[in-house]
């Protein structure tokens, strides 16, 4: 805050409706800070049951911590896109046949259905979209999606199944919203949103174009939009991935998001007003 009052200027020009004023933008900031900062990603591995099928390199679950991949590095990587997924050990970790990841989150993810689409929760893989006629960006309608169960839990001992064979990715991954080279090995200058779910409508069926994906993700950054509704909880706190012991593939999982609630909106509305109020006032 780079406003200073000092002494008896402070007495006669704050009173108590503008020390009002500021406290309550104070108190809004730090609310907004506080749900910013802890319910963003998953924070804490709860277990980690690595299964069978995985390679040793991928076996750390700390990589599903914290926000999924938008850029690759080394010689071989760019820009996470649908096209080019995230692909190293250390951005993802596998889950075997018979195995299970388990994480927490610090603030309880809550079902409301005035979310986008209804999401709650987005899970992110390394799924990709395979080439029509490689480097062309054009979809050829397959999607390399390797499963993975998702259940929820409001206490880590009680689970309830929201999603099966879907954790790797139903929408792929997409780093940044201004690309328009689905192989750039560059990152972008526009950060997409990975707390916004895409459309669960699009259709990334083949002869899609990049730049056709890219505007119908408008603005989010992919995964595998999760509602927790049908676990019949308000709030979740712990989140499951599990592949059956007789699975074809062996899943990686890159992050997990939450989708901030539309209340957020409101309180950053409010801050607005309260700030903007105060400038009239001074």
């Amino acid at each position: 805050m780079s406003e200073v009052l000092c002494g008896s200027e402070f007495g006669r020009a704050a009173g108590p409706r503008r020390s009002g004023v500021r406290l309550a933008v104070f108190g809004v900031t730090l609310l907004l800070a506080s749900v910013g900062a802890s319910a963003q990603y998953a924070t804490s591995v709860v277990s980690y049951e690595s299964g069978t099928g995985t390679n040793a390199s991928f076996r750390d679950p700390s990589r599903a911590l914290g926000e999924p991949s938008r850029f690759t590095p080394g010689s071989f990587g760019g820009a996470v896109t649908p096209f080019a997924s995230a692909f190293l050990s250390s951005q993802l970790v596998q889950v075997g046949r018979g195995g299970s990841l388990v994480v927490s989150f610090d603030t309880p993810i809550t079902n409301d259905a005035s979310n986008p689409f209804g999401v709650d929760l987005i899970v992110f893989g390394n799924a990709f979209i395979t080439d029509a006629n490689f480097p062309s960006g054009v979809s050829s309608g397959a999607l390399a999606n390797d499963g993975g169960d998702i259940d929820v839990s409001a206490d880590g001992v009680t689970w309830f199944r929201v999603a099966t064979n879907a954790a790797d990715g139903v929408f792929p991954t997409l780093g940044y919203s201004d690309l328009t080279d689905p192989f750039s090995t560059s990152p972008g200058a526009v950060a997409s949103d990975f707390r916004r779910p895409v459309d669960p409508s699009l259709s990334l069926g083949a002869g899609v174009t990049f730049a056709q994906i890219v505007a119908g993700y408008n603005g989010s950054g992919g995964g595998y939009g999760v509602d927790i509704a049908s676990s019949g909880l308000a709030s979740v706190s712990f989140v499951r991935i599990s592949v059956a012991s007789d699975a074809q593939f062996v899943p990686e999982i890159d992050g997990f998001a939450v989708v901030p609630s539309p209340s957020a909106g409101v309180l950053l509305g409010v801050a607005t007003a309260l700030r903007a109020r105060r400038r009239r006032s001074v």
